[in-house]
């Protein structure tokens, strides 16, 4: 069993995502709820679950304060949280997970399968929630390093680090300067939403490449500096054209 606590001042908000566990998965145990940062604290010393759905904006306290507060904490973290885009980026760049209100269903058990994937996995944690919370420090986005899980390091690199993102089903292939990738359990859409603000380019369902690693457009493919080209789905060829000679 997955000993869980669900902390959101909303109780209703509340009461629905205890719903859509107990509906679904049997595997996830709901031992106590809070609805602020005070007694969340009181009840993780107390109940220590492995597993906290935390609501990021909260009266009294944020979740991201009480994640401050702890410094270090011994259970995996899923956000739950409104479009709030620096919220968003922070968990996403700290390869964290989070679930938009209010949760689907569907978006629930990939965010459990992940977490069961992140559980048995060997990884510096230490390293990658001190990392967190320099992120959140940041007062912009830009500030933000993108957190890479590889076996049990964790590496922490500047967008402007990555040339490309490659599908791989519901994964990506991150390419890295210096000939680096790595494959991450996050889909393309996913690092479409982070690094579209940092000049990335999605050039067909399948790829997406940093602006400034584009040499050439021809004949329908984009051509990279290392040599590589790619092709560009017919529906993306007019805006790229557009945006990559802007």
């Amino acid at each position: 069993m997955i000993r869980t606590l669900i902390v959101d001042d909303d109780a209703e908000a509340r009461g629905y995502l205890r719903s859509l566990l107990a509906d679904a998965h049997p595997e996830v145990e709901v031992i106590g709820e809070a609805f602020n940062i005070s007694e969340a604290q009181h009840l993780i010393a107390e109940l220590k679950p492995a597993l906290v759905f935390l609501d990021v904006e909260m009266p009294g306290g944020s979740g991201f304060d009480l994640l401050r507060e702890l410094k270090r904490w011994d259970f995996e973290v899923i956000f739950v949280t409104g479009f709030q885009r620096y919220a968003i980026q922070a968990i996403r760049f700290s390869a964290l997970d989070y679930l938009p209100k209010p949760a689907q269903p569907d978006e629930l058990a990939f965010a459990l399968e992940r977490y069961t994937e992140r559980h048995g996995a060997s990884m510096d944690r230490a390293k990658l929630q001190e990392q967190f919370l320099t992120n959140i420090a940041q007062p912009q986005v830009e500030g933000f390093r993108l957190s890479i899980p590889h076996g049990d390091r964790t590496f922490f690199v500047a967008p402007t680090e990555v040339e490309r993102c490659m599908a791989d089903r519901n994964y990506t292939w991150v390419h890295l300067v210096h000939d680096r990738r790595f494959l991450l359990a996050r889909t393309l859409k996913e690092f479409e939403e982070m690094l579209t603000p940092f000049g990335f380019l999605r050039l067909n369902r399948s790829a997406l490449v940093r602006k400034d690693t584009i040499v050439r457009l021809h004949d329908g493919h984009a051509e990279l500096k290392d040599g590589e080209k790619l092709e560009v789905s017919r529906r993306r060829w007019p805006e790229l054209k557009r945006t990559w000679a802007a």
